[in-house]
């Protein structure tokens, strides 16, 4: 049995800006965008930046391979860096065009809404760079650091954070993101008001430990209003966005078991974004386990596509069909999200093809299955 789910509706659950008026692009710039959350050296005045070396080996990649082959087979060109950045900078010469190439890649995928991860406020109408519905995620952590900052004690900043949390909902954002996993590891305790106060004046100076012990308080905090209000909270996860200085073993989402094994956080719903890579088994394993937890395999789908047929099984065999999304990690170039979808409902087909062979499951169920992950369970965490 072969499936065709080429034309499903995809969501995007995790996405950033897109260019509005970067009309021409080098073939250099087009693959540094593909070497995602990394800089290999710094220049002279310490701003991070990409080595040519590395510039070279990411021709060899097999992301930039996919995405060669993509645009070759939509718009004929040759299968280089070169003849790409050509093609796509004869399609987008005015903000119009650029635009209307956006559309066109959207269409032919036909993405129907994103899940926008930006600093800029809900009322800036950033989002019209997308041609699809888009849902916004507030960054609690900006607020939260601002406060850190600024905050005379614990108390105050828990109150303010929450209150800014509140507005955040009122103002219609639709899910709250953070970085628990990067700052402090996912090993989360339990962490009382009290002890909470005692650190705070270390952590204001930035002491590591009392920095650990403040934002485990907040936290709590945070998942309980997020809970009480109905917003999800999206939670980085995995190495996507990997620097030296964190620690690998402190990314595992299991690590983060005790710590949900709460009834306070029962109502709290909490997505682990970016697949876990790559520890894509240990996301799926908490989404079983926890009614309150969903997996999100954005960004697997780019940059490990060749392993997405069995990311997608990893999920599927562990984790409930209505907890697992899609998305992409997007930044800035609209091929992502294009390239995203291509590769899911590709990967979907093959795995719910084999299935169905094996008789593990129907035809009309793979079908919904199918449905379900490319965009019907986002639809249900965030409204249609």
């Amino acid at each position: 049995m072969r499936f065709d789910f080429s034309g499903y509706e995809y969501f995007d659950d995790h996405t950033h800006l897109l260019f509005t008026d970067r009309l021409k692009v080098t073939p250099e710039e087009f693959a540094v965008n593909y070497y995602h959350g990394v800089r290999d050296i710094k220049d002279k005045d310490g701003k991070p930046g990409v080595s040519p070396e590395a510039v070279r080996h990411l021709r060899r990649q097999s992301v930039i391979k996919y995405l060669l082959h993509e645009m070759h087979r939509k718009f004929g060109c040759d299968e280089t860096l070169e003849a790409a950045a050509e093609l796509r900078n004869s399609m987008t010469k005015t903000p119009e065009a650029l635009a209307a190439y956006t559309r066109l890649l959207f269409e032919d995928e036909n993405i129907t809404g994103c899940m926008l991860d930006a600093a800029e406020p809900m009322d800036s109408g950033i989002e019209g760079c997308f041609p699809c519905r888009v849902y916004r995620l507030f960054r609690y952590e900006d607020e939260y650091f601002r406060l850190l900052d600024t905050a005379p004690t614990f108390g105050d900043l828990t109150e303010a954070l929450l209150a800014r949390v509140r507005k955040a909902k009122e103002e219609g954002f639709a899910g709250l993101k953070g970085h628990i996993g990067e700052k402090c590891g996912f090993g989360a305790r339990s962490v009382s008001d009290g002890e909470a106060e005692a650190a705070f004046e270390k952590a204001k100076a930035r002491d590591p430990e009392a920095m650990r012990t403040v934002y485990y308080a907040m936290f709590g905090h945070l998942l309980e209003l997020a809970g009480e209000i109905g917003l999800p909270v999206h939670l980085h996860t995995g190495t996507t966005g990997f620097k030296g200085d964190t620690a690998v073993s402190s990314l595992d989402p299991l690590l983060m078991a005790p710590f949900l094994d709460d009834d306070r956080y029962r109502a709290s719903k909490i997505v682990f974004i970016h697949g876990s890579f790559p520890m894509s088994r240990s996301a799926a394993w908490m989404a079983y386990n926890f009614p309150n937890v969903y997996i999100d395999l954005s960004q697997t789908q780019l940059w490990q596509a060749y392993l997405l047929p069995d990311l997608l099984r990893d999920a599927l065999s562990i984790a409930p069909h209505d907890k697992i999304m899609l998305g992409t990690g997007q930044h800035w170039y609209c091929e992502m999200v294009w390239l995203a979808s291509k590769a899911a409902k590709r990967s979907l087909e093959k795995v719910m093809s084999d299935y169905a062979e094996l008789d593990f499951i129907s035809l009309k169920d793979a079908e919904k299955t199918a449905a379900m992950v490319l965009s019907e369970n986002a639809y249900a965490l965030y409204g249609r």
